[in-house]
């Protein structure tokens, strides 16, 4: 058995999930995305990795909803496709795990805004 790790018993060991460094998605977004990015230089390349995990961070006043959603970039056709969105009731820290990206690659877009004004950080991590 090639590329298996064996534990002191000499058992195969279960498989070794590798997460990376945190590493900045987006920042200082003030406005509802218009349209999707018009390519993938800004997507998130979960190429060799299961999860990405958005660590976002939204401020504002008269908040009352935010709506982001997870796009995913098909390079044959060089379109973004739409995946699930999530809405936040409240400002503050929250995470948002995307599991079955495989080899993809993935936008955090803002797709909804309801309030006064906001600021949204987004952080990624894939493993």
């Amino acid at each position: 058995m090639s590329n298996v790790r064996l534990d002191q018993n000499g058992l195969p060991k279960a498989p070794v999930y590798e997460t990376t460094t945190p590493a900045v998605h987006r920042t200082n977004v003030t406005a509802v995305d218009a349209s999707d990015p018009a390519d993938a230089s800004g997507a998130v390349d979960c190429v060799g990795y299961e999860y990405c995990r958005f660590d976002i961070s939204i401020t504002g006043t008269g908040f009352t909803s935010l709506t982001a959603q997870v796009i995913f970039w098909n390079s044959r056709q060089s379109l973004w496709f739409a995946g699930a969105s999530r809405m936040f009731t409240a400002t503050g820290r929250h995470a948002l795990a995307v599991p079955d990206v495989r080899g993809c690659q993935v936008f955090l877009k803002v797709t909804a805004f309801s309030g006064t004004s906001f600021s949204l950080n987004a952080d990624c991590m894939v493993s």
